[in-house]
């Protein structure tokens, strides 16, 4: 009985230990993802898009500087915004900001096609469908947990909670 119950322990411990191992894993993707150059993430995007779409070396030699190009952007978009994050976005900022990453995204597809035959052009834009509906519901995942947090700890969402006066 006495060894049945530490074989239990000992398989509960190791598997929680396996569980605590793989966590930080993750973060260090997230990190290391986060503090990739441009090159290096028109790099990755390039692996990826050659093992889905199964791009021959002459597109890859082609779709590579539209990628550094669509990156570098990317991050002056994100530098600019960044550069003003002690105020928030003002609608008429925001509506300026996302009309000029469609009009780029426009133009990066347009280029993206001229290279692509029109099946892994196709399949191009199912990924991206597939992925901006992921990304959706992930942020409605994550409101709905901060509507959740916020109800839980008594705050309506109309300010700070002043907890000294109960």
């Amino acid at each position: 009985m006495k060894k049945l119950i530490i074989a239990v322990l000992l398989v509960i411990s190791a598997s929680s230990f396996a569980q605590e191992q793989a966590q930080p894993e993750a973060k260090s993707n997230k990190q290391k993802r986060e503090k990739q150059t441009p090159e290096q993430r028109s790099q990755a995007q390039l692996d990826k898009l050659t093992k889905e779409l199964a791009l021959n070396p002459q597109q890859q030699e082609q779709i590579k500087p539209i990628l550094v190009e669509q990156n570098v952007k990317l991050e002056a978009f994100r530098a600019e915004r960044m550069a003003g994050n002690s105020k928030e976005m003002s609608t008429a900022e925001r509506d300026a900001f996302r009309s000029k990453r469609q009009e780029d995204k426009k133009a990066t597809d347009a280029k993206l096609q001229a290279i692509l035959t029109p099946d892994q052009f196709k399949k191009m834009k199912e990924i991206e469908k597939a992925n901006m509906e992921r990304m959706r519901e992930g942020r409605e995942n994550w409101e709905s947990r901060g509507d959740r947090r916020n109800s839980d700890n008594g705050d309506n969402g109309n300010g700070p909670i002043n907890r000294e006066e109960n």
